[in-house]
Formats: structure tokens, sequence, C-alpha cells
């Protein structure tokens, strides 16, 4: 599986293409770009669907765009049903044309095919914060940091939920895989088990 980042839009969010033999998905659209474009153009991949870590503006900027473009679903938490076009929760009043497009609604463990992606909920920096577990790389958006944890003081937030999550449904799974957050740079579960502040 290769794992492509780009860290764009108004917030550096981190924006992956995600692909094998031809066919892909997009994780978090952050913003549109034309090196995202450029890329999967170059490449020859064929994106067959977009995945939503959660629906706060700095990663959903681009959604509408790529959605549109490749003319594929989006996908996002069930909990994000009420919450994703409401500006107390996606934190997107000041972008008045912001609109978060979603298609289908997962709930916590289910799998998508073909690539065999594990939903797990993980809230705690939002009410409908999701990991996106595929082979060894997990995607957790604004749950796990590199050292640190998203922030819990938004809408919907809360710490200790935020931990759980961590602690019980991302650091027991195996301390090799490799996490891809949604801003900064990426780690693997292990490292953070044994550095990151929050987790002690």
């Amino acid at each position: 599986m290769e794992v492509k980042k780009f860290t764009i839009g108004p917030a550096l969010a981190n924006l992956y293409v995600v692909s094998k033999d031809g066919h892909g998905f997009i994780v978090d659209c952050a913003d549109k770009d034309e090196a995202v474009d450029k890329y999967i153009k170059d490449n020859n991949i064929k994106i067959e669907f977009i995945l939503q870590t959660h629906t706060h503006f700095d990663h959903v900027m681009g959604l509408e765009y790529y959605k549109n473009l490749y003319d594929v679903d989006v996908y996002a938490s069930e909990d994000a049903k009420d919450i994703a076009n409401d500006p107390t929760y996606n934190l997107g009043s000041y972008y008045h044309d912001l609109y978060v497009p979603i298609d289908k609604y997962l709930k916590d463990g289910e799998i998508i095919e073909p690539f065999h992606i594990n939903a797990i909920k993980t809230p705690g920096h939002t009410l409908d914060s999701m990991s996106f577990l595929v082979d060894d790389d997990i995607f957790t958006g604004d749950c796990l940091f590199r050292l640190s944890i998203g922030r819990y003081d938004f809408p919907g937030g809360d710490y200790d939920t935020i931990i759980d999550s961590i602690k019980n449904k991302i650091c027991v799974l195996d301390k090799d895989i490799k996490v891809y957050p949604g801003h900064r740079s990426s780690s693997t579960i292990g490292y953070e088990i044994e550095n990151n502040p929050f987790l002690k």
C-alpha cells in the first residue's frame, strides 16, 4: 500500500492519497490542491471513495471538489450525520459556502472493501472522530498525533474520552503499525506508547 501525504489548507492539515495496484482512496480532503491532482493523474490512480476522519472545516475544505472530480462516495462516522454541516461543530462559520457531503455513514468496526479498511470510532477530539486501519497503517485524524493528542476543548470534545479512545482502540493494535495523523508527521503505535507524554 502506497501512502502519499499532502499538507495543505489554512490549518496545514494532512490529506492522504492511499493506493495499490492503480486503485486508491483519499483520506481527509483538507483542501483542493494542484499537487494532489497531478499526483493522482501521473500515477494513474483510480480514486474509489473518500474517507473523512472527522468533519472539522480544516479537513473538509476540498471535500466537495474531490467528490465531484472523481464522482465517488464520501464515508464518515454515523455520528457525523447531525453535525457535519453545523458550523458550531465543524468550526466553519467563517467559510459560509462550506458544504460537507457524506454518502455513507459508518458504524464502529465496519469493514470497507475492497481494501478491507476497519473503521474504528475514536471520539474525544470530536463526536464523529473515526480512525481507519488498513494493513499496517492507521489514519487517526486529530485523535492521536506524534508525541501529542488532538484538542478536546471544541464542541463535542472531551479529555477522558480521547485518552480512552487512544488507549483502548489504537494502542491495543500491533505496535509496528504506522500512524498517519491529521496534522504533523507520522509515527508508530509502539513509539507513541513509549514516548507520548499523554499516554503515561
